[in-house]
């Protein structure tokens, strides 16, 4: 065999448990699981799968890997350099449709595992490639994924805001580092490439106009209903992988990926555009002014929230209803024009 047989211990599962759970963002979460069920389970190597799109046509995106044969043996081995056989590509798509665990015996035996989400649908697999096939680590395999989606789903509801249930604001400054974070290490890896070559993370911050008169006129409830409506419609506007926050009574934060600033404003023109043409029950239009800045080499969440939200004070001041974006009013030196005294006087409520 290439590998030693492992019988896992209770000490080794306790282990286990609390090396998966000691940490609270995802990313980390699942290189943990992968780790962790490495060194628990008689394997040659495992590989964790989130699923990008569902049937029939599925598209996997490899989250992590964990490899125990040697270099020379997994470099000679079929199956072992990452890409996925026919075989082993239909258990997986027989995984996912199933919501089963499906075992494959052919010259690379594995067992693929469906990882379901809160909601019961199938977000990711685990493919575990083996030796032999043995039973009671398939079940001691299932059950820490069962563990791992609970703490999952614990984790996800701890970030949700629970009237619209989008990303609270605490979640959000842990995403701007870890994109500040993301975009200093891409410079430094490839310190040639043309800025129009790659992304950029741009944050708009959200605020509904006039939403104080929404509760004084009609009541919280009302209220209420706008910013669950308006976050189902934001969330059903925006691409999967645009992130969506309350940050705090009726103002919203959205980060989208797009390659220029051009693009920025098209995307929240007509995000701001489709809010002020849906029609809200008993309220009417409702309309939003946006502020944008690109999430680039500031000092911090801080300062990106800061910088947007100046832009935001702009688009208030200069009318309502409209979409304003840092770096072009710094660029028309139109933020000095915009004094303490003007800002403090805007209704943003």
């Amino acid at each position: 065999m290439a590998n030693l047989q492992r019988h896992a211990s209770t000490v080794q599962v306790i282990d286990t448990l609390a090396e998966v759970t000691r940490h609270q963002n995802r990313e980390l979460i699942e290189r943990s699981l992968v780790k962790t069920l490495a060194e628990t389970v008689t394997c040659n190597e495992l590989r964790l799968y989130r699923i990008v799109r569902v049937p029939p046509e599925i598209e996997l995106l490899l989250i992590d890997q964990a490899v125990n044969l040697p270099p020379r043996t997994a470099e000679q081995s079929p199956g072992f350099d990452g890409t996925v056989s026919p075989d082993i590509s239909d258990s997986i798509v027989e995984a996912v449709e199933s919501g089963e665990i499906i075992s494959h015996v052919g010259e690379v035996s594995c067992v693929v595992y469906p990882i379901e989400d809160k909601n019961g649908g199938i977000h990711a697999v685990l493919v575990q490639f083996v030796d032999r096939i043995r039973f009671e680590e398939q079940r001691l395999t299932h059950g820490l994924l069962r563990i791992y989606t609970n703490y999952l789903t614990l984790i996800d509801e701890s970030q949700r805001d629970k009237l619209t249930n989008l990303l609270n604001r605490e979640t959000l400054d842990e995403t701007i580092i870890r994109l500040m974070t993301e975009k200093h290490v891409h410079r430094a890896s490839v310190p040639g490439r043309r800025r129009e070559d790659r992304g950029a993370h741009w944050l708009g911050l959200l605020d509904i106009d006039h939403f104080k008169q929404i509760n004084d006129t009609r009541g919280h409830l009302f209220g209420d209903e706008v910013l669950i409506l308006l976050a189902n419609l934001m969330r059903n506007a925006l691409r999967e992988e645009d992130l969506l926050f309350r940050y705090g009574g009726e103002e919203f934060v959205v980060i989208i990926d797009v390659p220029s600033i051009e693009t920025a404003r098209m995307v929240f023109e007509r995000l701001r555009k489709m809010i002020g043409n849906h029609p809200f029950p008993q309220i009417g239009q409702v309309t939003a002014s946006i502020g944008v800045v690109e999430i680039a080499t500031q000092n911090g969440p801080s300062s990106v929230i800061g910088d947007a939200d100046r832009a935001l004070y702009f688009a208030k001041h200069a009318g309502r209803n409209r979409v304003e974006i840092y770096e072009e009013l710094i660029q028309q030196h139109k933020l000095s024009d915009l004094s303490e005294s003007q800002t403090s006087s805007i209704d943003l409520f």
